[in-house]
């Protein structure tokens, strides 16, 4: 049996965009932080949790304290569900992202999980708004480390424990933003990335052997998924 690991933002849903809005009002509303760096592949750990540790250890020169946490992320799902309210539009999913899902969830060759670095409550939301089902799929979130590399582990380990395998023949993560292809390369994973235009070229400049627009050609994305290469770190090494 074969491992298909998918990021959310960029990649299942097309919710960058909201959810950095929501993301950067968040720390403004409830903690009066308002100068947020929106470089997020500048932050040591590009999860939400990582983002959050950094930013405190930067205003405050500790990490926030669980009721500081909490507030910041309620105020966050708050603000993605009005956006949801009044732009439901801004919550779409990547084309074809949830009939291929739920198709390669049922091929007897291969699993599936999610591993995102945003917060649980906010990505159930962005997935459901998007009418991506997350039912049976095991997934881990920014709850499950700093790091993208913990996290990932995390996506892996409920996977064998679902299934009931020690080991997968094969792993594939699947995501759109350069630190998604770091992690792979760092992991050992293969890679495939999604996204069109300058995107698509960082990402293949990055290290991904091949980039799909979408999951609108089931086949294409299957065979990708075979193809798939473990990044090289060059692109990083050299930065």
């Amino acid at each position: 049996m074969k491992l298909a690991i998918f990021d959310i933002d960029g990649t299942l849903t097309n919710t960058n965009s909201v959810d950095e809005d929501c993301f950067v009002k968040a720390f403004a509303e409830a903690h009066s932080i308002d100068d947020i760096v929106t470089d997020w592949a500048a932050y040591p750990h590009t999860t939400d949790s990582g983002i959050t540790q950094h930013i405190f250890q930067e205003k405050f020169g500790r990490g926030p304290e669980e009721t500081e946490l909490s507030k910041l992320t309620n105020c966050f799902v708050s603000m993605l569900s009005e956006y949801y309210q009044s732009d439901s539009a801004s919550f779409a999913e990547i084309p074809g992202a949830a009939a291929a899902l739920k198709v390669l969830k049922q091929d007897s060759d291969w699993a599936v999980a999610i591993a995102t670095g945003c917060w649980r409550e906010s990505a159930l939301l962005k997935l459901r708004a998007a009418h991506i089902d997350p039912e049976g799929i095991p997934a881990a979130y920014a709850e499950d480390g700093l790091a993208r590399e913990d996290i990932l582990k995390a996506a892996v380990s409920q996977s064998l424990l679902q299934h009931g395998v020690s080991s997968f023949e094969r792993i594939v993560s699947i995501g759109d933003g350069l630190w998604d292809v770091r992690t792979a390369g760092r992991l050992g994973l293969a890679f495939l990335g999604v996204g069109t235009g300058d995107r698509a070229t960082r990402l293949r400049q990055a290290g991904a052997s091949d980039v799909i627009e979408d999951f609108s050609d089931y086949d294409r994305l299957l065979k990708s998924l075979m193809e798939a290469e473990i990044p090289t770190l060059d692109y990083f090494n050299a930065a």
